[in-house]
């Protein structure tokens, strides 16, 4: 990126960074807008420190590297999302309720947090993001157990198919994801919310049972 497009990108960034929170905060959100405007690996930790208005031997003390920055922004960033779509599915019981919950959630958010929802899907597979593999893995353990859990009475009571986790939450996230990334590049024509709705139609034929072929108790 020229040096004159990288000012334009970098001193608003440093101007919202300086009102938030330490220099640890600072520091991921300086990071995702230079991410997000250059890509990972164009983008210098010495233009993370300007940015953020930190020294680089903060960035040091808080990530060890640029590519412990990198995997700290996307756990950050996977944090919040998760977070947030954790108290949406919190407030609802219902199956059904709880598939048009995540799927608006998911969709919403993104739409809100577009830095963040192009960071999330263009760097998982990033070489600093892979060292911390294992973290991750733990963590979306973590987060979908208790959502299984509320899934398997449904399966039982025969309102959802008896599909392997994997296959149910494949055939959920993966069409969301799909329409997001067509929405991305503008190759989407919905908007937002009747694409939620949509999709949650679809997906709901794939992984419910028709009420003619439930059981009866």
């Amino acid at each position: 990126m020229p040096a004159k497009a990288l000012r334009k990108t970098a001193k608003p960034v440093a101007e919202t960074a300086s009102d938030t929170g330490g220099s640890r905060q600072r520091a991921l959100i300086a990071a995702l807008a230079l991410f997000d405007a250059q890509g990972v690996d164009a983008t210098t930790i010495e233009q993370v420190r300007d940015a953020a208005a930190v020294s680089v031997g903060s960035l040091y003390h808080h990530f060890g590297s640029r590519e412990g920055l990198v995997a700290a922004l996307y756990e950050d960033l996977l944090g919040r999302y998760r977070t947030e779509l954790a108290a949406a599915l919190a407030r609802h019981d219902h199956t059904r309720a709880l598939l048009d919950a995540f799927i608006t959630t998911h969709i919403d958010w993104s739409m809100r947090h577009p830095a963040a929802a192009r960071f999330l899907a263009e760097y998982r597979h990033h070489r600093a993001v892979s060292e911390a593999e294992s973290r991750l893995q733990q963590g979306t353990a973590d987060f979908l157990r208790p959502l299984l859990r509320l899934l398997k009475p449904a399966i039982t009571a025969g309102i959802l198919k008896p599909l392997p986790p994997e296959l149910l939450l494949s055939l959920v996230i993966g069409p969301v994801q799909t329409w997001l990334r067509m929405q991305r590049s503008g190759a989407a024509s919905l908007r937002p919310a009747s694409a939620a709705q949509k999709l949650s139609d679809l997906i709901w034929e794939a992984i419910a049972v028709p009420p003619s072929k439930r059981k009866l108790k």
